[in-house]
């Protein structure tokens, strides 16, 4: 570890820090870093962290910065970043994937993550943070999962298809004759539903596509509406992917380094809700997941830090000191807009850590009775800065064309001005220009004091 030089910062008032490697030299930034060293003044140095510095490296790890023009690669260079984009079918606005992309790239052309799938074959789908988007040179890791729902699938397909376990057969056999497939395929319309029977009835052959696409037998090939098309493994993964099996610590130490590269600064249990468990059949949580993270600390890899207003541990890919340091020194531009965040992105995944860092609770209200809602049924968060400060519910109405925002709510104590209101505005006509909306319309606003100043784009 490099040496650095101690700095102080009075409560409430930055006067400046440092975070460099010349000991004598100081210089301002907006953000507190605070580092204790040991008596040699190097080597085991405890990284203490403001609050700002967290939030800032956080939203530098998940991609949250100007990506002028945005192309193909830039797409790919954020889901790599992220580790995972998750997949959800709600489309109020559009769906998350997609909306996920956008936050922090701002308008691109939605084919490209289509196109990433399928012809170009450099990410796949699979459970990784319920169903999600991973790179393609990731597939190694998740080869065990696959393993673990192969093993007794023929039992499990006999409970499921209630006795039709040659439905998975069934399935197959078309597959490899037809090519890929979607669920409506099997689809029998001269017959009608309460009279369909065979193997051929939709909902067994549903069932399988799916217990065959969890087991790896099968991948989502495209997607055409949404709607998946599955194939044979051996026809969609390239042959130059590693499949070899690793050890169960290569893959609890792969997962707690992809989360942590995609957070920043994070605690063990917000590895947990970064990558399921259940998906990838890897603990960690317990005991194992303990005795791997000290091996990450023994072997340099984590450095532990702290965080201000916060007396226990966290910690960090040591290799993201350097850009801690960028960040301190003002090398590099952080997130000074404001964006808006489905439900569902990978920023608020772990709620307890947002809630520690961000002082935000995340709410998804989709599915609670529409009399227990505050905020609404898809509540987006916006994001200002380095800040969480209130959320909106939206609809587009595809067929008019029209953004409509039912409520706004920000944070109770936030402070509007005219920079915030002007980069508020530049967000939905950003999300206008993405979608195709051409109007905007305000429903209830909380302050109802705030000016937005757009109706419609051209």
């Amino acid at each position: 570890m490099n040496s650095f030089s101690k700095c102080v910062s009075l409560e409430g008032k930055q006067l400046g820090c440092n975070f460099c490697d010349e000991v004598s030299s100081v210089k301002y930034c907006g953000y507190g870093i605070y580092l204790d060293l040991n008596d040699e003044g190097s080597g085991a140095a405890a990284v203490n962290l403001s609050s700002e510095t967290t939030r800032a490296l956080a939203l530098w790890k998940q991609g949250f910065h100007r990506w002028p023009n945005p192309e193909k690669t830039h797409v790919l260079e954020v889901i790599r970043r992220l580790g995972c984009v998750q997949i959800d079918t709600i489309n109020v606005v559009e769906r998350s994937h997609y909306l996920a992309l956008w936050s922090r790239l701002g308008p691109y052309n939605k084919e490209y993550l289509d196109q990433l799938l399928y012809p170009d074959r450099k990410v796949f789908e699979f459970w990784a943070h319920a169903a999600s988007i991973i790179p393609i040179e990731d597939y190694r890791y998740f080869g065990y999962a696959m393993k673990e729902y192969r093993r007794g699938l023929k039992a499990r397909a006999e409970r499921r298809l209630r006795g039709k376990a040659y439905v998975l057969d069934g399935v197959l056999d078309e597959i490899r004759r037809r090519g890929p497939l979607t669920s409506k395929d099997f689809e029998d319309e001269g017959v009608k539903k309460e009279k369909r029977h065979g193997w051929w009835d939709w909902k067994p052959a549903k069932i399988a596509l799916e217990m065959l696409y969890d087991a790896g037998i099968l991948m989502v090939s495209h997607r055409r509406n949404f709607q998946r098309y599955y194939d044979l493994t051996e026809n969609i993964l390239p042959s130059h992917i590693d499949t070899s099996e690793p050890t169960e610590e290569e893959r609890r130490r792969f997962f707690a380094e992809k989360a942590f590269d995609a957070m920043g600064v994070a605690k063990p249990e917000d590895v947990a809700n970064y990558y399921y468990q259940w998906c990838t059949r890897t603990p960690l949580k317990g005991k194992v997941w303990e005795a791997t993270l000290q091996q990450l600390l023994s072997d340099d890899v984590l450095g532990e830090v702290t965080v201000e207003g916060d007396s226990s541990p966290y910690y960090m890919l040591t290799k993201d000191y350097e850009i801690v340091r960028k960040i301190a020194g003002g090398e590099v531009a952080c997130f000074d807009r404001a964006t808006f965040l489905s439900p569902f992105d990978n920023l608020t995944w772990s709620k307890g850590r947002i809630k520690r860092l961000f002082n935000f609770t995340s709410k998804l209200e989709a599915y609670l009775p529409e009399d227990k809602r505050r905020f609404g049924y898809y509540a987006m968060n916006i994001l200002y800065k380095n800040r969480l400060v209130g959320r909106f519910d939206p609809k587009f109405h595809r067929d008019r064309k029209v953004l409509e925002v039912k409520t706004l709510h920000l944070e109770e104590g936030f402070r509007l001005d005219a920079e915030f209101e002007e980069k508020l505005a530049d967000a939905f006509k950003s999300l206008m220009e993405f979608n195709g909306a051409k109007k905007i319309q305000f429903g209830r606003i909380i302050p109802d004091r705030i000016r937005i100043g757009i109706d419609e784009v051209d």
